[in-house]
C-alpha cells in the first residue's frame, strides 16, 4: 500500500439500496471506537424498537425517523472519524433511485468513492449509475467493498466475478485505481480487522485501503471550476437558473 498524500480524506459511500452501505459505515465507526456510550445505547434502543436482536449498525448513520422506520437512507449523513494515521470525512449516501440527487451532493466533495455492493448480485443498475455520477464529478479513485460474502459462503468465484465487473466499469469510466475487498459488514470481516474466512484473499481491509488512498484533488483549482448542480429553477420568462455549491476553482462574471 502506498502512503497517503494528505492526512484528511473525504469519501462517499455509493451503491444500490440494501447492499449494506450504512451497515458498513456503522461497523467501521464501532470497530474504530468512534462512538460514545450514549450513542451506542441510542442505537441499541432503536434496534430493539424494530425487533432487531443485535445492534442494527445502519442506525449509526440513519438518524431520521423515516430512515429508521423504512430501513433505508434518505438524506446524506456526514460522520467524522480518525485513526492514528488519518482523519476522515464520511458522506453516507442513499441508494434509492429517487434520492440520486442526494447521492450526487454527497459525492461532489469526495476524494474517493467507497462502493458497497452485494457480492451475490454484482453491480446493479443503480450502482453503475452511482459510479457514472462519481466519475462525472471528478472522483478518480474507487474502493469496492464486495459485501455479504458470508451469504456467499466466502466463495472465491463470487469475489472474482465482482472483480471482473469492477475492472470493466473502471476502465470504461477512467478511474485511476480500484481495489475490490471481500467483506461482511455484519460480522466485520475485512472492514477494520482482517477476516479469517477468506484465506485466499491477501489484500487490504477497507480501513487500510482508506488510510492509503490519495486525497485532496477535489478542491484543486488546477482541475477547473466545479459547481455541482442541485436545482434547476424555471423562470416565468422561459429561462433557467442553476443553483449549487461551489466546490472548487474560480468563477468570473462573463
Amino acid at each position: 500500500m502506498t502512503e497517503p498524500t494528505s492526512d484528511l480524506l473525504r469519501f462517499a459511500t455509493v451503491g444500490s439500496v440494501d447492499d449494506g452501505k450504512s451497515t458498513l459505515i456503522g461497523r467501521l465507526l464501532v470497530d474504530t471506537r468512534q462512538l460514545f456510550d450514549d450513542q451506542l445505547e441510542a442505537v441499541a434502543t432503536a434496534s430493539a424498537k424494530r425487533g432487531v436482536g443485535d445492534l442494527d449498525l445502519s442506525f449509526v448513520t440513519d438518524g431520521l425517523r423515516a430512515e429508521r422506520d423504512q430501513g433505508i437512507t434518505i438524506d446524506v449523513a456526514y460522520r467524522y472519524a480518525a485513526t492514528p494515521t488519518r482523519k476522515f470525512v464520511i458522506a453516507d449516501c442513499p441508494g434509492h433511485v429517487q434520492y440520486t440527487r442526494n447521492m450526487a451532493t454527497g459525492a461532489s466533495t469526495a476524494d474517493v468513492a467507497l462502493v458497497v455492493l452485494d457480492a451475490t448480485k454484482g453491480l446493479k443498475e443503480q450502482t453503475r449509475r452511482h459510479l457514472c455520477i462519481a466519475a462525472l464529478l471528478g472522483v478518480r479513485n474507487v474502493i469496492v467493498a464486495a459485501n455479504k460474502m458470508d451469504v456467499a459462503k466466502w466463495d472465491e468465484a463470487v469475489y472474482l466475478a465482482v472483480v471482473e465487473q469492477v475492472n470493466e466499469v473502471s476502465a470504461r469510466l477512467g478511474f485511476t485505481s480500484s481495489v475490490v475487498i471481500p467483506v461482511s459488514a455484519l460480522a466485520g470481516d475485512n472492514v477494520v480487522d482482517p477476516g479469517f474466512m477468506a484465506n485466499w484473499y491477501q489484500g487490504p481491509t477497507v480501513l487500510q485501503a482508506l488510510e492509503a488512498a490519495p486525497a485532496g484533488s477535489w478542491a484543486s483549482s488546477s482541475s477547473g471550476a466545479r459547481l455541482p448542480i442541485q436545482w434547476v429553477l424555471r423562470q416565468h420568462g422561459g429561462g433557467r437558473t442553476y443553483a449549487g455549491m461551489v466546490n472548487g476553482g474560480e468563477f468570473t462574471v462573463g
